[in-house]
C-alpha cells in the first residue's frame, strides 16, 4: 500500500458533503476517510441530511465499498450545556447503518461533571453497537487539554472510550510529544496531522478556533514538532490528515483532496528518511 493508501482524509480538509468526500478520497488515493454527516449543534441546518436517512445512509455506505474507501469515523453532535442523550443518540444510530466503528466527540460543557456523565451514556449507547467514542480535546472547548480528555475517559469507566490527540490542539495547548508517549496505547483511537504557523498574539477561543478551521498548514512547512508527535504515537495508529489549505478554498473536493495527497506523501516520505537515518546512525 502506498503511503497515502495508509492515510486516512479528514472531512475538514475538503468541507465537503459526505458523498462528495468518498468520491474525493479515492480520487486522491486515501484509504479511508472520516464523514461529518450533521451540524455541529442539534437542530443545525445540514446541506445533505444523513441522520435518519436509511436510503442515504446506505448509499454511502455501497459507494464507499465500490470505490475502496473505508469509512473510519463519524464527526457528529457536540456536547453543550443543554445537550441531552436523545439529541445525540441518532448519530450513534446512522453511525451504525453506515458501518463506521468510530464517532468522534467534542465536549464544549463547561462543568465537566455533568459532560462527564452524558459523556459515559453515549459511549455505553455507542458500545451497544461496536463503536468507539474517540474524545477529542480542543484548547477553545471544555475539554481543553490531553489531561482533562484523559481525566474524563477514565472517569466514564467505559471500555469503548479512547482519546484523538490533533498535532495543532495539543501545541496550542501546551502539550508535547512526550504526553502523547506516555498515553496506553489502547487510549488512543487515531491521531490527526497538520503543522501551523507559529503562534501570534493573545490565544483567544476566537483565534485559536479560528485557525483550527481555517489556517492548517501542510506538514513540513510549519512550526510543530510533527516527527517527535508521530514517534510518540503507538505502532500502527491510524494518521488522519487534516489540512484545510485557505489557498484551495475555492477548489473542488477532488482538487483538495489530491493536493492533500502530495502534501502529506511529501512529508512522510521525508519522515521515513529521517527515521532511517537515525536508526542507521544509532547502529553505527
Amino acid at each position: 500500500m502506498s503511503i497515502v493508501g495508509s492515510l486516512t482524509l479528514a472531512h475538514l480538509t475538503i468541507g465537503a458533503a459526505p458523498m462528495d468526500t468518498i468520491v474525493a478520497a479515492a480520487h486522491a488515493g486515501f484509504g479511508a476517510t472520516g464523514l461529518r454527516i450533521c451540524g455541529r449543534r442539534a437542530g443545525d441546518p445540514f446541506a445533505t441530511p444523513v441522520l435518519g436517512q436509511p436510503a442515504m445512509t446506505r448509499a454511502l455506505r455501497e459507494r464507499a465499498a465500490d470505490l475502496g474507501v473505508r469509512l473510519s469515523n463519524v464527526s457528529g453532535y457536540q456536547f453543550y450545556p443543554g445537550t441531552a442523550l436523545d439529541d445525540v443518540a441518532p448519530v450513534i444510530e446512522a453511525t451504525a447503518e453506515l458501518g463506521v466503528p468510530v464517532i468522534v466527540a467534542n465536549g464544549f460543557d463547561p462543568d465537566e461533571a455533568r459532560f462527564t456523565e452524558l459523556f459515559a451514556r453515549y459511549c455505553e449507547l455507542a458500545d451497544r453497537s461496536g463503536i468507539r467514542i474517540a474524545l477529542e480535546f480542543l484548547p477553545y472547548s471544555g475539554v481543553r487539554n490531553l489531561d482533562d480528555a484523559l481525566r474524563i475517559v477514565d472517569r466514564c469507566g467505559m471500555r469503548n472510550a479512547g482519546v484523538l490527540p490533533d498535532a495543532l490542539h495539543l501545541e496550542r495547548s501546551g502539550g508535547r510529544a512526550s504526553d502523547v508517549a506516555r498515553v496506553p496505547a489502547g487510549r488512543i483511537v487515531f491521531a490527526q496531522l497538520c503543522d501551523a504557523a507559529a503562534w501570534k498574539g493573545e490565544r483567544s477561543d476566537e483565534a485559536l478556533m479560528h485557525e483550527a478551521r481555517t489556517a492548517r498548514l501542510p506538514p513540513g512547512t510549519g512550526t510543530l514538532e510533527l516527527d517527535a508527535f508521530l514517534d510518540a504515537l503507538p505502532p500502527g495508529c491510524e494518521i488522519e490528515y487534516e489540512v484545510n489549505r485557505a489557498d484551495m478554498a475555492a477548489r473542488s473536493p477532488n482538487d483538495k483532496a489530491a493536493v492533500a495527497a502530495a502534501d502529506a506523501e511529501h512529508y512522510l516520505l521525508g519522515y521515513a528518511e529521517r527515521r532511517a537515518a537515525a536508526s542507521a546512525r544509532s547502529i553505527a
